[in-house]
């Protein structure tokens, strides 16, 4: 599911638009939500989310299908590869403002 991070780093010609601290919920024995806390990137190419030593996921913009707003502002991404990821935290609107600012369709 997550892989190892060396450093995350922009790539050439991709520009930061936001990054917050957030937690990323992931399953706990496939039905318990568990909060993996680190942060939200949104840049003009992809979206990922990590921590200071895992990367959780990477989707280039063209993957994400669309993000939805929940309760308690929970973005919710839904992606090509037929996932769904759920971002929390208290800096959720500037990452909502980020996601539409990049393109990012909201459902």
């Amino acid at each position: 599911m997550s892989a190892k991070l060396k450093v995350w780093e922009l790539q050439p010609n991709e520009h930061l638009i936001k990054e917050a601290d957030a937690s990323y919920i992931t399953t706990r024995l496939g039905f318990l939500p568990k909060p993996n806390p680190g942060k939200l990137h949104v840049t003009d190419q992809r979206v990922l989310f990590t921590d200071l030593l895992t990367l959780f996921f990477d989707y280039p913009l063209n993957q994400i299908l669309s993000f939805s707003v929940g309760m308690g502002n929970t973005i919710t991404l839904a992606t090509d590869d037929g996932k769904t990821h759920k971002i929390t935290g208290m800096f959720n609107k500037k990452l909502i403002q980020a996601m539409e600012q990049a393109g990012v369709k909201k459902a």
